[in-house]
């Protein structure tokens, strides 16, 4: 009988690894999904981490791009992979997103992965096109207080972390303007540099490098502290305008397995994740691209760490009205 290709990765699915496999892992390359178009922050991050997690592990780890529907394209593929370690997600905030952004999800963002390691966390830097007659957020939220539906904002997509952060903060300053999803950053920041739009958040993996070119306008970091690498940047709760006192956002980065891989697998790669962060070259690398390394967590707590996430963030969303048919 010829199983069709369904029932083949079914099949795959619940087939045991061998200890001796287990025992030898990784003999192989491995595969890392990252669920966002090539050159935006989650990429840029995802390379750094397997360049360094290759060379703990001595195995090439490609970076394969499957973007699509707010990651649950790549991210649905990983669900759906052998569990033998031999594919991972590197994914971002939207693992917690993504319950309360869609109706309906082809796979359970907790149920359906085994976390393997946080990784690193970054704010959000709020950019403002060259054209803006003010150079400070301040100015720039009384100016949109002051003409209320002639500013719009962009974001690399409806629900990114970037977009989040932005709703966040006009909620919290009780301002509104018009967002203009983009399909990545990058053509945002095209339209930002025209003056098509006026406001563009990025995170700092990508977005700093923009701020201290000059090309664009770093108005503020939704860090607690302005970011080492870019001190002239201040923070939002700096700004002063009613309501952000408090501001803070911050995005981060989580390494996860299929469901059922095995243990001593998952303790392997958690095991280089440390390694990778303990690496004082390496933490400050990150560090440039404008991250903080995230604490060392077992799998056990890092699966509270994303039911927390997706409870706080489903509360966002909802108050937002934030929704992917929205």
């Amino acid at each position: 009988m010829i199983l069709s290709r369904r029932a083949v990765l079914a099949t795959q699915m619940i087939l045991p690894v061998s200890p001796q496999a287990q025992a030898a892992y990784p003999n192989r390359p491995i595969r890392l999904v990252v669920p966002f178009a090539p050159g935006g922050p989650s990429d840029t991050l995802a390379r750094t981490f397997a360049e360094r997690l290759s060379s703990i592990l001595g195995q090439p780890i490609p970076v394969e791009n499957r973007s699509g529907a707010g990651s649950t394209v790549g991210s649905d593929a990983v669900a759906k992979a052998a569990p033998d370690g031999y594919a991972l997600l590197f994914n971002n905030i939207s693992q917690a997103t993504s319950p309360a952004f869609f109706a309906r999800l082809p796979f359970d963002p907790l149920r359906d992965f085994a976390p393997v390691g946080l990784l690193a966390e970054s704010p959000v830097v709020l950019l403002g096109a060259p054209n803006l007659p003010v150079g400070d957020l301040r100015a720039f939220l009384a100016l949109v207080r002051d003409h209320p539906g002639r500013y719009d904002y962009g974001s690399a997509g409806n629900g990114t972390a970037a977009h989040l952060a932005v709703a966040k903060l006009l909620a919290s300053a009780g301002l509104s303007m018009n967002h203009v999803p983009y399909r990545g950053v990058a053509p945002a920041t095209n339209d930002l540099m025209a003056g098509t739009i006026a406001l563009v958040g990025d995170t700092a993996t990508t977005g700093l490098g923009q701020a201290r070119g000059g090309a664009l306008k770093g108005l503020a970091v939704t860090s607690a502290q302005r970011l080492p690498q870019a001190p002239e940047i201040p923070t939002v709760a700096e700004s002063g305008f009613p309501g952000l006192a408090d501001y803070t956002m911050a995005s981060w980065n989580v390494l996860l397995a299929p469901a059922r891989t095995p243990e001593p697998v998952v303790a392997r790669l958690n095991e280089a994740v440390r390694q990778a962060k303990a690496d004082p070259t390496f933490r400050a690398r990150l560090e440039e691209l404008g991250n903080t390394p995230m604490d060392d967590a077992a799998p056990s707590a890092i699966v509270t760490f994303l039911a927390v996430e997706q409870a706080r963030w489903g509360e966002v969303l909802r108050a937002a009205g934030i929704r992917a048919d929205g």
